[in-house]
């Protein structure tokens, strides 16, 4: 900043001004006049009286060498003219004059160049208040400058924008007549409705400023308004495309959820029939028919419970952090993923010795993950005579959770594990490449990790998931 400061700073303030020497010539030869003026016309003889007073004058306004310059033409010309027969005139009396002209000069010189220091001292805090000001009011960062008892003192072009108010409408307001004071105390957007009624969501902060004994705040003001927006847009968009990828993954598995609904519904029918003819009986076996009439409704609270799960899965619901127990996480992600794994007459294992724990998770988010990945292990499965598929997940020694999905089919190329998360990477002849994609952005969103290895007990590819035991700040960036 200092060097910033010596560039600004006119150096062409501190520079020699003109010694006036022609001046105080022509001040030393008025002196020399006025003194035989004095002496011929009215006989007074005022020999150092006229030669004092101009060097007075010019040192004091010109300094040094306009003093001397004086000092030397009046003393000379004061002896020449004056009568050596006169008390004052002798070697003494004109040394002490000399003496004094110069002392007078030098303090001349010295008050000369005090006035030419105050005057670029002057100077340069002008022109350093026009730089301070032109850096203030261009700024885009909106500052309001606020003294010690909390009014306004000033604000620059963009607190004047931001706000639609000018300059003088901020002067002598309160703080709080602005912007809730209480946002200075935390890192939380705030928001602020304009007389227009237009809302603002503000980001506040401020620092203290000591200037003499004069304490002030500096506040800055950061519109949030149009990132809030982008990211509720986003967060919108992404929550789409989740319940797409959610659609699409049932969608995949048509077939065999339409297996597990026409079975109870089959049995439903059967049992209707059944109680339908032992209530159309001569002697009806109300016995037999309430047994058929109760397991048609646990057959229909079966497809209920189906139907329910699956509308919950491709729900269009917001992400919800929440602490989720592993052991209903996975027995519910498991009854969804064995429609996968019958899809191609896999077996799938659930390992559930090491669940007992609870993780901070959107539930629904997570069952999304491990249904993505038990369909691609059933896909990688087609044509294997080992078809096995297991689903297991441990705690670390840090509380986080780690999920593995892994399989017995042929696995995934090493050059492909790096990859293999990118959007519009696939490994499937008719595969769009997003799946992966959104389960690492899910698990991202989460402060998780995801990753795929070969080492694994059954043969072919694992794909690991971690989700921290706290949710990073209490919300997930997913949505």
């Amino acid at each position: 900043m200092q060097r910033f400061w010596e560039m600004i700073d006119d150096d062409a303030a501190l520079a020699d001004p003109e010694t006036g020497w022609l001046v105080a010539a022509a001040s030393g030869v008025a002196a020399l006049s006025a003194t035989w003026l004095a002496h011929t016309l009215v006989a007074v003889n005022l020999p150092f009286l006229f030669c004092v007073a101009a060097v007075i004058a010019n040192a004091a306004r010109r300094g040094l060498i306009a003093g001397l310059v004086a000092a030397v033409l009046s003393l000379a010309g004061t002896m020449l003219i004056a009568e050596w027969s006169h008390a004052l005139v002798n070697p003494r009396s004109v040394a002490l004059v000399s003496l004094f002209c110069v002392i007078v000069s030098i303090g001349g010189e010295t008050m000369k160049r005090l006035r030419r220091r105050e005057q670029y001292a002057a100077i340069n805090a002008c022109r350093r208040e026009r730089i301070l000001r032109i850096i203030f009011d261009g700024s885009p960062a909106v500052m309001l400058i606020i003294d010690s008892s909390g009014d306004i003192v000033d604000a620059n072009e963009a607190a004047c924008s931001l706000f639609e108010r000018p300059r003088e409408a901020f002067m002598g307001e309160r703080l709080e007549q602005l912007v809730p004071t209480h946002a200075l105390k935390t890192n939380a957007l705030h928001t602020v409705v304009l007389p227009s009624a237009k809302r603002l969501r503000l980001d506040i902060r401020d620092t203290s400023l000591l200037i003499g004994t004069h304490r002030f705040r500096i506040v800055y003001v950061r519109d949030e308004t149009k990132a809030v927006l982008s990211s509720e847009r986003l967060a919108m968009a992404q929550r789409e495309l989740y319940q797409i990828s959610r659609a699409t993954a049932l969608g995949q598995l048509g077939s065999s959820i339409a297996h597990e609904l026409n079975q109870p519904l089959t049995i439903i029918a059967n049992y209707a029939g059944v109680a339908r003819a032992v209530l159309a009986a001569d002697t009806p076996d109300l016995a037999a028919a309430r047994e058929a009439i109760d397991d048609t409704l646990a057959h229909a609270f079966r497809a209920a419970t189906m139907l329910k799960r699956l509308r919950n899965f491709i729900g269009r619901k917001p992400p919800v952090l929440q602490q989720v127990d592993v052991r209903t996480l996975l027995e519910e992600s498991a009854k969804l993923a064995a429609l996968a794994a019958k899809g191609v007459r896999a077996e799938l294992q659930t390992d559930l010795s090491h669940v007992d724990f609870d993780v901070s998770a959107d539930a629904i988010q997570l069952q999304q993950v491990i249904l993505n990945l038990v369909i691609n292990a059933a896909d990688a499965l087609r044509g294997c005579d080992d078809r096995r598929i297991r689903l297991q997940a441990w705690r670390t020694a840090t509380g986080d959770a780690t999920f593995a999905v892994e399989d017995s089919g042929p696995g995934l190329p090493p050059k492909l594990r790096h990859d293999v998360f990118a959007p519009f990477q696939s490994t499937k002849t008719d595969g769009v490449g997003i799946g992966l994609a959104l389960c690492r952005t899910i698990i991202e969103g989460h402060g998780g990790r995801i990753w795929c290895d070969d080492d694994t007990e059954l043969g072919g590819a694992r794909f690991l998931f971690t989700v921290p035991h706290t949710a990073i700040g209490g919300t997930t960036h997913a949505a």
